[in-house]
């Protein structure tokens, strides 16, 4: 197919999905303003992303987290040492429900969007929504724990919440040692590298997921087996990720994360609320010369 065929048969796939209300308004998510801070005859290229490119509105957000709140109930494994069903769907009533936090926690962390949208959606009572410390002395008492975020991306993010020593109050590793409280981490998406992680250093925890992406859906993946492509790709983000300032400076100071995003996960993904920093931040980061992103990271 011509490049300019492609280009324009993806820019009409992204307003289909404007005009079904799957994606936001241009004032929000513009692949057109996108497109053009590449020079023409890396068009193609940057189309090829674009076309990869996934997003989650508020709707879809909300379906993907009762999809991940109901499969506590469906009797699948949920970790090669997490209690069964009947263990988990009897301890709900009485668990604490908690944000997984950041090396520096912030009330913008998508944690806290996902508590107010267990909330809000799935009815949890607000006073079984508590914060950090509080959950730990929850689980301290051997009492359920349920962790909610949106997204797992290397799973560093849970498994520092989950080792992390807190002042006066201990960790969940020892908590968990000390009385084996019931651990519930309830995401939304999750990469297969991130899932493995996880089930790697702390088997106990039931880790439900809605959806796994593999690595076959990552940058990665859409270059594997083909050479030409994957020299072309490789090209494009060495050339353009230096225009792009992105505000994270463990981002802004490592040249693959610039290409690749945190961990060089290389992700094709946004939700509504937040894009994650493993997606590619040629798509969220601000940039230099007018620099115009696909959606800003929020």
């Amino acid at each position: 197919m011509r490049p300019d065929v492609f280009i324009e048969e993806v820019i009409e796939k992204c307003d289909v999905l404007k005009r079904a209300g799957l994606w936001p308004s241009d004032s929000i998510l513009r692949p057109r303003l996108w497109l053009q801070n590449f020079d023409e005859s890396d068009r193609f290229t940057a189309a090829l992303l674009l076309d990869k490119f996934t997003f989650y509105n508020i709707a879809l957000t909300e379906a993907l987290l009762t999809a991940a709140y109901n499969s506590i109930a469906d009797g699948m494994e949920k970790g090669p040492a997490a209690p069964g069903r009947e263990i988990l769907v009897g301890s709900l009533a009485s668990a604490a429900l908690t944000p997984v936090r950041g090396e520096e926690p912030n009330p913008t962390d998508s944690g806290n969007t996902m508590c107010r949208m267990a909330r809000q959606v799935l009815r949890v009572p607000e006073t079984q929504i508590v914060e950090i410390d509080v959950a730990l002395a929850h689980a301290y008492r051997g009492n359920t724990v349920v962790f909610i975020d949106d997204f797992v991306g290397s799973g560093d993010q849970f498994l520092k919440t989950w080792r992390r020593t807190y002042p006066n109050s201990g960790s969940f590793a020892s908590a968990h040692a000390k009385t084996g409280f019931v651990a519930i981490y309830i995401t939304l998406v999750s990469t297969d590298v991130g899932l493995r992680e996880i089930h790697r250093i702390v088997p106990e925890v039931a880790v439900c997921v809605c959806h796994t992406i593999e690595s076959e859906s990552t940058i990665h993946g859409m270059v594997d087996g083909n050479q030409t492509l994957q020299d072309d790709v490789a090209a494009f983000l060495r050339k353009y990720s230096p225009r792009l300032t992105p505000a994270q400076p463990y981002i802004a100071n490592s040249p693959k994360y610039l290409m690749y995003g945190y961990k060089e996960l290389g992700l094709f993904f946004g939700f509504q609320h937040s894009i994650p920093d493993a997606t590619l931040p040629v798509f969220w980061s601000p940039g230099t010369n007018n620099w115009e992103p696909l959606i800003e990271r929020r």
